[in-house]
């Protein structure tokens, strides 16, 4: 029996799947730096930091989940 090596389509899988684990904290993360220079801006603090931190969360995740159910039914 000949040993046949996983094909490239194996790889590019495994490379997006691993991407999804830095979608969450990044969005998150622009959330907040948006909102920190916006409140740095107006004098507003912390309303919209918390207020992009929301949205980055709530972004991050739809991303998530729409990168997840791409590879849902393969």
């Amino acid at each position: 029996m000949l040993y046949k090596p996983p094909s490239r389509s194996i790889y590019r899988k495994i490379a997006e799947l691993s991407s999804l684990g830095l979608i969450l904290p990044s969005s998150i993360a622009i959330g907040l730096l948006f909102g920190y220079l916006l409140d740095k801006l107006f004098g507003t603090q912390p309303w919209l930091l918390l207020i992009f931190a929301l949205l980055g969360t709530a972004s991050g995740f739809y991303s998530l989940f729409r990168g997840l159910n791409r590879f849902k039914d393969t």
